[in-house]
């Protein structure tokens, strides 16, 4: 069979499928990061992927308008995504109890959190997820008990703290995570997403732009609701197929696993990867 053919659907997610699906209750490991769509985060999660709905420093009404507009278009899971670097204490607990009244499946946390919080959201069955771009930040995430790890490399663009490019906070990062990791930052493609399912992590993270492709910005916020779905759909089950041609014959990477005490956890963060040398 050519690796060029391309998969429908049902063969995409075999082939991509990692343990973290199950845990997110998605067929493919393919999540949008933050977006202030509903529509495009149903449009996601209803095709099979995961959508998080930004939501970073909205007060507790907004996350209710938007986590109830994502669910007039889906049943499926989603996820809602918090920033507590930058949000007032009181502001974040706001957030966070507004997530667990609406039963939210899953929170995506970016920069700072304590484990109080992931705490707070695990007793409450919500799976936290947590943004990382640097090792210390990641063993400090795992430590408070976060299931999911997103790392996040310079290529994401101006937010991120870290200064490693995606592939070498990746490797370093996989060394040592015991639980699921995804990639983000630049992933544009079924390229690239296969070649981070190839590095070891178990799924990509993908922006609004990789899901509009050949959509001028006009054109996507001027479509109408259904069809921007029906849009989004398509496009991410053209990239699934691709990722899943690209990654048939690849070897595959699984790092081995380290405990959390390793000195490699406590490493400078900015230091080079001893993989690339």
């Amino acid at each position: 069979m050519s690796s060029s053919r391309q998969a429908s659907a049902p063969e995409s997610a075999a082939v991509l499928h990692r343990p973290v699906c199950d845990l997110l209750r998605c067929s493919l490991p393919l999540a949008l990061a933050g977006a202030a769509d509903p529509e495009l985060v149903a449009a996601v999660t209803q095709a099979g992927g995961f959508g998080f709905l930004g939501m970073s420093e909205a007060p507790p009404a907004r996350i209710r308008e938007g986590v109830l507009a994502v669910r007039a278009h889906t049943d499926r899971h989603f996820g809602v995504e918090m920033n507590p670097a930058a949000t007032e204490p009181a502001l974040l607990g706001a957030q966070i109890a507004a997530c667990i009244e609406l039963r939210v499946p899953v929170a995506g946390l970016l920069g700072a959190l304590s484990g109080t919080t992931v705490r707070q959201l695990r007793e409450a069955g919500v799976v936290v997820a947590c943004q990382v771009s640097s090792v210390s930040a990641a063993c400090e995430a795992e430590g408070a008990g976060v299931q999911i790890l997103i790392v996040q490399g310079r290529e994401a663009g101006d937010a991120v703290r870290g200064a490693q490019p995606l592939a070498a906070i990746l490797a370093d990062v996989l060394v040592l995570a015991s639980v699921p990791v995804l990639a983000a930052g630049g992933i544009a493609d079924g390229t690239d997403i296969a070649a981070a399912l190839a590095a070891g992590a178990q799924g990509a993270v993908l922006g609004a732009a990789a899901l509009q492709s050949g959509a001028s910005e006009g054109e996507a916020e001027g479509t109408a609701p259904l069809e921007k779905i029906a849009s989004a759909s398509r496009r991410l089950h053209q990239l699934a197929s691709d990722a899943a041609a690209s990654l048939r014959g690849r070897a595959l990477r699984f790092p081995e696993r380290v405990m959390l005490s390793s000195p490699v956890c406590y490493a400078d963060e900015l230091a080079p990867s001893s993989k690339n040398n």
